[in-house]
């Protein structure tokens, strides 16, 4: 009886493997995005990180990317006013124009995974309390593209993504564009992200060259 059990978990630790395998061959690979409105979900780090993301999110067509989805940490209540005078501002017909430039869009709190000053133990739980709540807002809203440029924040929500892709839930494609800030060198979240997302953009050459996985494309925030 003893065999077969471990047979069994020999055989289920293999397929694990194989799936996982398989979707890491998958990643950077093109995929159809489907017909537009393609369902995007933005994560806001806080600060200028912020300000970088809400300025990329500007240039997009909202036509074609939307719901809009916004991911912010629960304790970030400047992200959120900024989110709110965006949409405003894109509510307003511009000068010269009869419609809007904004669209359908929804506001996701989440905890982050470790706060100011909190100690490096009690965050392996507040982590894993980030992760799961990230992984159920996943599972409901189930977005077809994830944008993201760090800090911490970013991390449970693209772990959460990833695991839909594992489990076959839904193949969330990950855009990771590495803060302006970063000339020579990746973030924290960077480097791990470099590893998980479909697009890795870097705005210095200089990355570019040091990180084969990257891809340079110029100021975009």
């Amino acid at each position: 009886m003893m065999a077969v059990a471990l047979a069994a978990l020999a055989l289920l630790a293999t397929l694990w493997l194989a799936r996982i395998s398989a979707v890491l061959r998958l990643r950077g690979a093109a995929r159809p995005a489907g017909s537009p409105p393609i369902r995007t979900m933005v994560v806001l780090g806080s600060g200028g990180h912020t300000s970088e993301m809400l300025s990329l999110v500007g240039s997009i067509d909202r036509a074609k990317y939307a719901p809009l989805l916004y991911v912010l940490a629960r304790s970030d209540s400047t992200s959120l006013h900024r989110v709110e005078a965006a949409e405003r501002a894109r509510a307003r017909p511009a000068e010269g124009s009869q419609s809007a430039a904004g669209g359908p869009c929804e506001v996701l709190r989440v905890p982050r995974s470790r706060e100011v000053a909190q100690s490096y133990l009690t965050s392996v739980f507040t982590t894993l309390y980030a992760l799961s709540t990230s992984f159920a807002i996943l599972l409901r809203t189930r977005p077809s593209l994830l944008i993201c440029n760090g800090p911490g924040t970013c991390i449970p929500i693209c772990l959460a993504a990833f695991a839909l892709r594992l489990l076959g839930i839904k193949y969330v494609t990950i855009i990771y564009v590495e803060s302006v800030c970063r000339v020579r060198s990746l973030s924290m979240s960077g480097k791990i992200m470099i590893h998980l997302a479909d697009k890795f953009l870097v705005q210095w050459p200089q990355l570019a060259s040091r990180f084969p996985k990257s891809t340079y494309v110029g100021r975009v925030c």
